[in-house]
This record gives structure tokens, sequence and C-alpha cells, in this order.
């Protein structure tokens, strides 16, 4: 019989996956998220609504009905690209259990059951369905009629799930090119915006159209223009110059941190922030071969031309 979970035995499944790993590796990007993630109430509610409401969004966007294993994976893969994004500034652990949960949900089935990651995840789905285990307050969860354990003591976690055995296999390198034209501040920002209107222009999706009317003009009282900007001078090490492969970077960067891959955004955006992903990871000579960077290279021809 397959096994089916509801939304909260989801939640709790991810809630000690996550803290599987925080326990193994000490990473600061997890341990910040963990402070939201397992902090209850007295009346059994989340104080953070906002990661409640989220999960809610992610577990029906998968299905609205109980999920299989598999599918509660789904909705835990958009919950890390919301809030564990798989850019530089998420420390190494949990950018690369992000990484490791995306391509293990393009696996086939006998493919991730070989992933370490996929392993702890079915083990902590098991341990949390496991009748002899409660939920108590504040996390964690313990045995029926045992206490909470003091985390300064010797032993604590021993009547918990355990921590994560291995820890993710690190994400790889993006690859580079070979060396190409180059655009300035204003061209990379222009080119930007003139790739995101291919796309609204192909699908008249309401979040890109949104976010152009408001943003396409370069100036300082335009927040993404500044956060832009900052970010053009951190990746062309101040200069004036910037290659357009990091350029291209930067858009996919933008995209895992505004228009992340899940259900709180359209599926065009959604679509698009995927394809993304997936072309930096390629190297170069098939990153060329992409409809996404197609369209870049035409966006930066029609800024500098």
């Amino acid at each position: 019989m397959t096994k089916r979970l509801s939304e909260q035995e989801s939640y709790f499944s991810m809630s000690e996956f996550l803290d599987s790993y925080y326990w193994a590796s000490k990473d600061d990007s997890l341990g910040s998220l963990l402070g939201s993630v397992t902090l209850w109430s007295d009346d059994g509610e989340l104080f953070d609504q906002a990661i409640a409401e989220d999960w809610h969004t992610f577990f029906g966007d998968v299905s609205n009905e109980n999920h299989t294993v598999f599918e509660s994976f789904q909705a835990v893969k958009q919950f890390v690209n919301e809030y564990l994004p798989d850019i530089a500034a998420t420390t190494p652990v949990s950018g690369s259990l992000t990484y490791n949960i995306r391509i293990i949900c393009e696996m086939t089935e006998s493919q991730r059951n070989q992933e370490p990651v996929w392993q702890n995840w079915v083990a902590a789905v098991n341990w949390i369905t496991n009748p002899n285990v409660v939920p108590v307050n504040e996390s964690p969860f313990l045995k029926t009629g045992q206490s909470l354990p003091n985390p300064k003591e010797k032993g604590f976690r021993q009547n918990q799930f355990p921590i994560a055995k291995v820890l993710p296999a690190p994400r790889p390198e993006i690859p580079m090119g070979p060396s190409l034209e180059k655009v300035d501040l204003t061209q990379s920002y222009y080119a930007f915006v003139k790739f995101l209107q291919h796309y609204y222009q192909v699908s008249d999706d309401s979040e890109l159209g949104n976010f152009l009317q408001q943003n396409r003009a370069i100036s300082e009282n335009n927040e993404e223009y500044r956060y832009w900007k900052g970010k053009f001078s951190r990746c062309s090490g101040n200069k004036k110059l910037l290659d357009i492969l990091k350029a291209f970077l930067m858009v996919r960067d933008y995209f895992e941190i505004e228009f992340p891959d899940n259900a709180l955004h359209t599926h065009p955006v959604r679509k698009l922030s995927c394809n993304l992903w997936k072309a930096a990871y390629l190297p170069h000579s098939q990153r060329i071969q992409t409809e996404v960077w197609q369209n870049w290279l035409t966006a930066v021809h029609q800024v500098i031309e």
C-alpha cells in the first residue's frame, strides 16, 4: 500500500529532515530558517504564520489530496526554493541541499533511490509516521512518555530523528565560457528589461507585466535598479564592463531570489526561473543552445547595437 501523508505530516517530516542536516553541519542558513520552522505557540500554531501559509500553498499546488512520499518531496523543493535559494550568499550546506533536492526531483525512481538526500527524506517520513512518535511543543519529536532532553547534556537528540549521516553532495561550480562581449551597467539593466519583455510578450503574464511597469526605468528611486547596480559592481569587481555571461548569471540569481520556482509565482515565471537555473549549470557549449541563452543574447544585441 502506498504511504500517504497529510499536510501536517509532510511539514513535520520536512522540519526533521532539515533539522538533521543542521545538527550534522551547524549550517547558518539552515539554523536561521529552522528558528521559524520549528517554533510553535501553546495552541499548536506556528509563530511564523507566513511559513505556515507558504507551506499550505506549496502542499496544495502539488496535490489537494494527501501526498505520496515523492509528492511531499516536491513540496519541499518549492519550500527550499523560497527560503534556501541556490545562490552564493546561501551557506554551502544549504545551497547544496537545495541543489540536490531539485536534481532528485528530475530523476527516475530508481535513480533517486540511490541518493543519500532522498534516503534521508524517506527516513524522516517513516519516523514521523511511526505511531510511537508524537509531537511536542517547540518541535522536536519524542517517543510517547519521554521528556524533552537538555541540549547541553551529552546524548542530546538520542531520542529524536537521527542526525544526517551524509551531508548533501556539494553543488557543482557553474561552468564559465570563453571571453565574451561585455556590457556596461546601463546596457546590462536594459538587456535584463528587454529579456523580460520578450517573455511578457509571448505569455502576457501579469507578474512579469507588473514588474516591468514598475521597474523598467533606470532611476535611483527604483529599488530593483539599485539592487542591480550593487550586484553589477560586485560581479565586475567595481569595473565599468561585465562579461555578458556573468550578466546572464546575475539574471539567474535575481530570479532565484525574487521569482523562485514555487507556487507563490505564476506558471510562466516559474518555468523561466527553472530554465535559467538549469542553463546556468550546463557547460557553456550546451548553454548557448538553450532558449533562455538565445533570448538573452538577442536582448543584449538589441541594447548594444
